[in-house]
């Protein structure tokens, strides 16, 4: 009997370890799964970390221009790829032997890669420009093909392999016509030259928009936003190739180009396909460049003008007083005029064409007779007295056909920018690449 009830007592003891047993088995497994997801978590935390930082940050949207998108990747590579040209272009500078008068531009070149976050603005508005430029090309049934991509690398790196095209013939420039007895009579200053345009760029005329598909001299240009131009071009990122009498074989330009584009993917990311985009791009805005000017006459109705700039309305009627009274127009230019573009030419502008000149300014010497003298014109420049010494149909010189295709050509990327919906996300400021950059012993060496 004692035996029996050992053994049940026994058998009672081992149900309820085994039981106490399975639940803290069960308990260990739960604190074992815890502590797994735990850790899977945290794992996945730090690889969703890394892979934003990498991936998932390479394809987000950094603008969006109508349905196209620009992501980080693209406008990073962008980046990269126009600061290396503008570092290259400053270590050229550096080689030349002419460094020391190439200062001021070498100056120019280190601010701006200095200054990352407003070069990568610049960047992204060319980029965004280049968006719309080859939207309206496609709408317009343009197309570029790749063999017309390989003749333009081919003939940028100096190699035609169906010989050196003709150049085109020089327009002739007719003579312009003499001046009236009534002009004669307004010139008191032989430094008046009309039949010249001024050689620099004076206060009141819209400035000639710059190219923005330019490999190398795009942003180089200017800090400010850049809109594409005169025939746009493209210029490969190489050593120049010396004049010589070799014949140019395909083989030595593969090499060339291959040399080039190992170059520039190593530094930059930016390899043969996204070379071979902008390229493409490039295309399509000489395109659309000549569609849009294609009907741009070389003769065109032209005013004859000059002008006194001063800073308040008050100073400018002050200068239509002792104009009115009998003063030199030249003689005040020169002594009152905040132009120094021409203030020593007597103000001379030389002959405008319409659209070149500011609205305002533009608007006040298309409604003037010969001779007579404006009201003051109200600017961004200030104050403007302006006198029309002619008016004319004029043949435009090259200079000046090439300056009024180009403001025509502004103004209607202009109307596609406000016409088009275009997104800026702010995430772009945060992944502006600030690197390439001038070697640090050539910047020293160099200053």
């Amino acid at each position: 009997m004692a035996n029996e009830k050992n053994e049940s007592e026994h058998k009672i003891v081992t149900k309820k370890h085994i039981a106490r047993q399975e639940k803290e088995q069960k308990q260990r497994k739960v604190i074992l799964i815890s502590v797994i997801s735990i850790l899977a978590v945290v794992i996945l935390l730090i690889a969703y970390g890394a892979l934003s930082k990498t991936v998932l940050l390479a394809g987000k949207t950094v603008a969006k221009v109508n349905d196209d998108k620009i992501t980080v990747e693209q406008f990073q590579k962008r980046v990269r790829y126009e600061r290396q040209n503008l570092s290259q272009t400053y270590q050229n500078y550096y080689s030349s032997g002419f460094a020391q008068f190439l200062q001021s531009y070498m100056l120019q070149i280190q601010n701006q890669l200095d200054n990352y976050i407003s070069f990568g603005s610049t960047v992204l508005d060319n980029m965004i420009a280049e968006k719309l430029i080859v939207q309206k090309a496609q709408e317009l049934g343009f197309t570029v093909s790749d063999e017309e991509i390989d003749k333009e690398i081919q003939e940028n790196f100096g190699y035609y392999p169906n010989g050196t095209p003709t150049v085109a013939p020089t327009e002739e420039y007719r003579p312009t016509s003499t001046l009236s007895a009534q002009q004669l009579a307004l010139i008191t200053t032989p430094t008046i030259m009309p039949t010249d345009p001024p050689t620099a760029t004076p206060e009141g005329i819209t400035a000639t928009p710059d190219l923005t598909l330019m490999p190398t001299d795009a942003v180089a240009a200017t800090a400010t936003e850049v809109i594409p131009t005169v025939t746009p071009t493209v210029e490969a990122t190489a050593t120049p190739i010396p004049p010589t009498a070799t014949p140019y074989t395909k083989e030595g330009y593969d090499n060339l180009y291959s040399t080039m584009v190992a170059g520039l993917d190593a530094a930059t990311k930016f390899g043969d396909a996204d070379f071979r985009e902008y390229v493409r791009n490039i295309i399509y805005s000489q395109k659309l460049y000549e569609y849009v000017t294609q009907d741009i006459a070389t003769e065109q109705d032209m005013v004859w003008a000059r002008h006194i700039l001063v800073a308040t309305e008050d100073e400018a009627k002050a200068v239509l007083d002792r104009l009115n009274a009998g003063e030199d127009f030249a003689a005040l230019a020169a002594e009152l005029s905040s132009d120094t573009s021409n203030n020593t030419n007597g103000g001379d502008l030389g002959w405008i064409y319409q659209g070149q000149m500011v609205t305002e300014f533009d608007s006040a010497i298309w409604s003037l007779e010969i001779g007579e003298l404006s009201q003051p014109v109200k600017t961004s420049f200030g104050y403007h007295i302006i006198q029309v010494l002619g008016h004319e149909n004029r043949q435009l010189s090259a200079d000046e056909l090439s300056s009024a295709k180009s403001t025509v050509y502004q103004n209607y990327i202009d109307e596609l920018k406000t016409s088009a919906t275009i997104t800026k996300n702010d995430v772009w400021a945060s992944v502006v690449p600030s690197d390439p950059t001038i070697p640090t012993e050539i910047r020293t060496a160099a200053q």
